[in-house]
């Protein structure tokens, strides 16, 4: 029998890659065949025998490359099965209800991780506010639905209304903890605040595409940088004598006027190119979070993977899902409707994955 090429081989994962991106990818998990995917697994963990074989004791860098790429699909389809799973086990439900619901559960766990068990003197009300004002957007969506689909969205829309008077109490909650202590404390603590949104530009925004980048994350960024300011302004006012606070007034201030101008500088790149091109961009900032991914989650141990890290390849995700779907508003393009199914169904499985990951480490 003659031995099978790394061309062959290669052409034969290819293969794999590309049936399960038209059959799974984006698609509704209710609806979506199982044996089918087994196959694809299947003749995957035959690509990946082969591949093994064929090192040998070598490092050939070629076959090395394929074998991890064949193994990280290997974790993807594995746990999409379990996920088509557990949909299937929920019942019969449509698409149109079943993207709603997710949507919801994609706010859902963008909150825990920020705010459940967190201390909320340390929390961003901007964020806070922005997931209310997501939660409400679905609530609205769930509502126009249940007429047609009330058995699937009415249970759903009771825990959707549920949260959100969970999340207005926590507004008023983390307000009220952030205005306790004494005025030097308050101080200290303004400067933390700044601190995190400094943070989130150095993670969402230095070195980035400008044509990838979110206009209306920088714009809350400023806004609590300006809150923060005018706080310690007040401090001052009401007879806190602090240079560290004076300095960080100074500090505060040379940085809004920093994001200001790049908020200027990424809506005139973003003015430079058409709306296919910037969803393309888009499209390619998400292969980098999942490259990402890939290359410190997919098949490794959890009880020992950065939480933190993986909370930021969420919230990444998060904002270029944001950015496709005010295209899919304005514009409607088949590559972007498919690519944001994509980004959403990736961070349900981060979603699911970080839950994971802390189970773990409390194993551990």
């Amino acid at each position: 029998m003659s031995r099978t090429t790394f061309k062959e081989l290669k052409e034969r994962a290819d293969s794999i890659y590309q049936r399960y991106d038209a059959h799974f990818a984006g698609k509704a998990r209710a609806t979506r065949d199982l044996e089918l995917l087994d196959t694809l697994l299947s003749e995957l963990e035959g690509v990946i025998e082969e591949g093994t074989s064929q090192i040998n004791g070598s490092r050939d860098p070629a076959i090395v490359s394929l074998l991890e790429m064949a193994r990280d699909n290997q974790q993807v389809y594995r746990d999409e099965r379990q996920a088509i799973v557990e949909a299937k086990e929920a019942g019969p439900i449509s698409e149109e209800a079943a993207r709603v619901i997710a949507d919801a559960n994609l706010v859902f766990g963008q909150y825990r991780r920020h705010f459940a068990g967190k201390d909320r003197r340390t929390r961003d009300m901007g964020l806070l506010m922005e997931i209310i004002t997501d939660l409400e957007e679905v609530r609205a969506r769930m509502k126009a639905l249940v007429k047609s689909h009330r058995a699937e969205i009415e249970p759903n829309l009771q825990i959707v209304e549920d949260n959100l008077r969970m999340y207005r109490n926590e507004a008023h909650q983390v307000e009220a903890a952030q205005s306790q202590g004494t005025p030097q404390e308050q101080a200290d603590l303004l400067a933390t605040l700044a601190n995190n949104q400094f943070t989130l530009y150095r993670e969402h925004f230095a070195g980035k595409s400008r044509h990838t980048r979110r206009e209306g994350l920088l714009e809350r960024m400023i806004e609590q940088l300006k809150r923060a300011r005018a706080s310690m302004q007040r401090l001052k006012k009401r007879g806190l004598r602090s240079q560290a606070n004076d300095r960080n007034v100074g500090i505060i201030t040379d940085n809004v006027k920093v994001y200001a101008r790049e908020l200027s500088a990424i809506k005139e790149a973003k003015a430079e190119l058409t709306t296919e091109q910037i969803a393309g961009s888009l499209g390619s900032a998400a292969n980098e979070v999942m490259a990402e991914y890939r290359e410190h989650f997919a098949g490794q141990n959890r009880a020992t993977r950065d939480l933190a890290k993986l909370s930021l390849m969420c919230d990444q995700l998060a904002e270029i899902g944001r950015q496709m779907h005010a295209i899919e508003v304005k514009s409607p393009l088949e590559m972007n409707a498919k690519n944001l199914d994509i980004v959403n169904d990736t961070r349900t499985m981060y979603e699911r994955e970080y839950r994971e990951v802390e189970k773990a480490k409390v194993g551990a």
